[in-house]
C-alpha cells in the first residue's frame, strides 16, 4: 500500500479554505439598505410637500418630486437634465454601497474604519433630506448647502480611504459620486444665485450671464 504525500501548498490551501471567515455584510444587505433609503427619501419628500403646501399636480409629483419646479429655474448650461438624475444616482449609490460594505467587513480596529463609516452616515442623511429640502420647500439655498457639504464629506471620505484605510477599491467606489458632485455643486451655486428662494423669500442675488444660461431646460 502506498501513501500519497500531498504537497505543502495543497495542505495550506485547504487549511485556508477551512478557516476563511465569511463576510458578515453581503450584497443583499446593501440592496436592503438601498431600498430602505429610497423609501425614506421619497416618504420624507412627500410629507414635507404636503405640510408645506407645495404638492405636485398629482400623487407621483408629490412623492417623487415636481420636475416642473426644477425646469422653471434659471440654470447654468452644465446642469444635467432632470431625467438624468435617477440613473446617475443609481450608479453612484451602488458604487458607494459596494465600498461601504467593504469597509464594514474590515476588522473593527482597522485605522480609519469608524471615521469612514461616520462620514458615510452623514452623507446618507443628507441624501434622504435633499429632495424635501430642495424640491418640497422650493429652496435653491438648501440645495446649495446640502450639495456643498456632500462634496466636502465625500472628499474627506476619499482621504480616509486612501491614507488611513489604504484601500484603493474603497477610494474608487467614490469616483462617480465625486465627479457628479463637482458638476452638481457648480449647478447648485448658480441656481442659488440666479433664482428666488421661496422658503427664505430672498434672491435672486445675481443676474445670469447669457453666455452660461441654459436655454432649454429638460
Amino acid at each position: 500500500m502506498s501513501v500519497r504525500i500531498r504537497p505543502i501548498k495543497d495542505i495550506e490551501d485547504k487549511l485556508a479554505a477551512a478557516t476563511r471567515i465569511t463576510p458578515r455584510w453581503r450584497w443583499y444587505h446593501g440592496l436592503a439598505f438601498y431600498l430602505i433609503i429610497q423609501v425614506l427619501t421619497f416618504a420624507t419628500s412627500a410629507m414635507v410637500s404636503v405640510f408645506s403646501g407645495n404638492k405636485g399636480s398629482n400623487a407621483r409629483e408629490t412623492i417623487f418630486g415636481d420636475t416642473s419646479y426644477f425646469k422653471n429655474l434659471k440654470q447654468v448650461k452644465i446642469t444635467p437634465p432632470s431625467w438624468f438624475f435617477a440613473p446617475a444616482w443609481t450608479i453612484n449609490n451602488i458604487s458607494v454601497i459596494y465600498g461601504t460594505l467593504r469597509v464594514l467587513n474590515m476588522p473593527q480596529k482597522t485605522p480609519g474604519r469608524k471615521t469612514f463609516l461616520s462620514l458615510q452616515a452623514v452623507t446618507w442623511l443628507e441624501y434622504v433630506a435633499f429632495n424635501a429640502a430642495y424640491f418640497s420647500l422650493r429652496s435653491p439655498i438648501n440645495a446649495f448647502v446640502l450639495t456643498a457639504f456632500f462634496l466636502l464629506f465625500t472628499i474627506a471620505s476619499g482621504f480616509v480611504a486612501i491614507f488611513r484605510l489604504k484601500d484603493t477599491r474603497v477610494a474608487l467606489s467614490l469616483g462617480t459620486l465625486f465627479i457628479w458632485l463637482i458638476v452638481a455643486t457648480t449647478a447648485a451655486t448658480t441656481q442659488m444665485l440666479w433664482n428666488k428662494d421661496d422658503l427664505y423669500e430672498v434672491g435672486p442675488f445675481a443676474k445670469p450671464d447669457p453666455r452660461w444660461l441654459k436655454q432649454n431646460v429638460l
